[in-house]
């Protein structure tokens, strides 16, 4: 360690302000008798940001304030600090005015200034405190002495606070209970006994009277039939008493009718060839057993409103199949695309696509050229006379990419390696340029970089091959090669002297103000 740390000391006798040249972080102590008009006896800090020195300058310690403390715990001493004892005692405090908080906030603190000793506590002060004695006299004379007056429908009654309990008890019919800090008052019986009311077309509705009685006002009338109108004639069901039966057309059509809990279930049945001439609504499902033909010339289309399910095969028949769906799902995994292809045709296999540039709709292909017999992509593309693309090609983006035994981006981002083998990076021109910092990263047999000749400074070396041993290197005073400041002393430092030269120092001297 160093022999001897300074910090600045301010020995001039202008104590009355702090120092204002030192900087963020630098301490600076005044050894003048400190006294409270002045700042002798103080230990200084800066803080802040240096504009050159701290803008401001702190009073962290000092004699002047430990001498405050020198004192026995306890014990009130003169122009010191207060401190308490073990049991948070001292052993005298005057004031002139002692002031108390009653919420908790310094800012609703009421000042204490006397104490009143007086048995009826008639006087209303803000700022004297009753003695024990006052309030044992008042509560003993005056709070005894008051009374609970309660008031009824038929009389009133007076409880004691001091020596009375009140009372709470039930007349026929109700039960009081006390808990806690809670009374209840019940009903001992709130049981309503089922009756017969009316008829079973006659519901009675009821009201509540002002003491809570119910009586009934009047009937609600049911309606007991059931009018069902068909094609020729109209009919009345009284649900109560008769049935409903619905009956079919003999060889036309047959009907059923089956329950199953209070489900009722009616099946219609239409004969064998039904042929209608005008639109015919299914409003539920409907179901065809059989072969269907939909339509009888190649004009007449078939629409679904909804999900269309087709449970075996799928054969489409015709030139163009276009598929507008936002989301399409295939469950195979392999895509044949030219399935009949047995001759050279020339043609690209791919997948062409649609986007917009912001201006434009464009055509994009992303397959394997024919010509090439590679994997390509062009971003605009012509179509229009065939399906075959043609440059220019243009960039396609990959997580990683396996060529040979290269791997790019696959060991990780940005990393280029190998799965067998050295990486040689060998151009036609003869000349490999980085244009960017060169890390060299690996064992230490691995990675050297040998070089004919010792790297000179303006290329980013230290032009030399070996270097002081146990020694600090700097730049020379032109900037130009490298120096090295060395020492034996324990504890020595690297310092600049007053001509801006590193040396090596055992001390830190911060300087006299």
């Amino acid at each position: 360690m160093a022999a001897l740390t300074r910090i600045k000391i301010l020995n001039t006798s202008s104590t009355t302000s702090a120092p204002s040249n030192i900087y963020t972080g630098e301490m600076a102590y005044s050894y003048v008798g400190g006294t409270q008009a002045n700042n002798g006896d103080r230990l200084y800090i800066g803080t802040g940001t240096e504009n050159p020195y701290a803008p401001n300058v702190e009073v962290i310690g000092g004699k002047y304030f430990t001498d405050m403390l020198d004192h026995v715990h306890g014990v009130t001493t003169a122009s010191s600090a207060l401190i308490t004892d073990a049991n948070s005692h001292v052993s005298a405090l005057n004031t002139a005015t002692f002031k108390v908080a009653a919420t908790g906030s310094l800012g609703s603190a009421v000042g204490i200034t006397s104490i009143l000793d007086e048995d009826n506590l008639v006087s209303n002060s803000a700022t004297a405190l009753a003695t024990q004695q006052s309030i044992k006299a008042y509560v003993d004379t005056v709070v005894d002495a008051q009374d609970l007056d309660i008031a009824t429908d038929s009389g009133t009654i007076a409880i004691d606070l001091d020596d009375e309990v009140l009372t709470l008890s039930g007349d026929t019919g109700i039960t009081t209970t006390a808990t806690g800090n809670q009374i209840e008052i019940d009903l001992d019986n709130t049981a309503v006994t089922a009756g017969s009311y009316g008829s079973q077309t006659n519901i009675p509705t009821f009201t509540v009277d002002a003491q809570g009685r119910l009586t009934a006002a009047s009937t609600v009338t049911v309606a007991t039939a059931l009018t069902v109108d068909g094609d020729s004639g109209t009919g009345d069901v009284a649900l109560l008493t008769d049935d409903l039966r619905i009956i079919g057309t003999a060889q036309e059509v047959t009907t059923a009718v089956a329950k199953s809990g209070t489900d009722v279930t009616v099946t219609v049945g239409l004969p064998d060839d039904v042929t209608i001439g005008s639109d015919l609504t299914v409003t539920d499902n409907l179901v065809v057993n059989g072969n269907v033909t939909l339509g009888n010339a190649t004009s007449d289309t078939v629409q679904t409103g909804g999900n269309l399910t087709v449970g075996g095969d799928l054969t489409v028949q015709g030139t163009t199949t276009s598929v507008n769906s936002t989301t399409t799902t295939l469950t195979d995994p392999v895509i044949e695309l030219a399935k009949d292809t047995s001759s050279a045709d020339g043609l690209d296999r791919g997948v062409s696509f649609k986007w917009h540039n912001g201006s434009a709709v464009k055509t994009g292909f992303f397959g394997f050229d024919i010509q090439t017999q590679r994997f390509s992509f062009t971003n605009d593309e012509d179509l229009s006379g065939g399906d075959n693309a043609s440059s220019p090609w243009h960039d396609a983006q990959f997580g990683g990419v396996y060529a040979g035994n290269v791997q790019v981006g696959i060991t990780g981002d940005n990393e280029i390696d190998t799965t067998s083998g050295n990486l040689t990076i060998d151009s036609a021109g003869g000349t490999t340029t980085v244009d960017d910092i060169l890390t060299v990263t690996g064992a230490a047999s691995a990675a050297s970089l040998t070089l004919t000749t010792d790297l000179a400074v303006a290329h980013g070396g230290t032009g030399l091959s070996s270097f002081t041993g146990k020694g600090v290197f700097t730049s020379n005073s032109g900037g130009t090669a490298i120096d090295f400041v060395t020492s034996s002393d324990t504890g020595a430092i690297l310092q600049y002297n007053s001509s801006g030269v590193p040396i090596a120092s055992v001390i830190i001297d911060g300087g006299t103000y």
